[in-house]
């Protein structure tokens, strides 16, 4: 077994966890403060952890990549 490989999964999960949970923490707290900008931002927060979740889907679904 190859142990560099498996640090770099092991690393490269908890940062993409972690990024994820960040985003949507961020969008919860900007979607909740007033202005227009914040909500957008908030929204688009969103967006890039549901594009994360699915492309982490994308990865591990060996039938999408035909």
């Amino acid at each position: 077994m190859e142990w560099g490989n498996f640090l770099i999964v092991l690393v490269a999960s908890v940062v993409a966890a972690c990024g994820v949970v960040a985003l949507f923490s961020v969008g919860i707290r900007l979607v909740s403060a007033s202005g227009p900008w914040l909500r957008a931002t908030g929204i688009a927060s969103f967006v890039a952890c549901g594009a994360l979740v699915l492309y982490g889907v994308y990865l591990i679904v060996p039938t999408l990549h035909r």
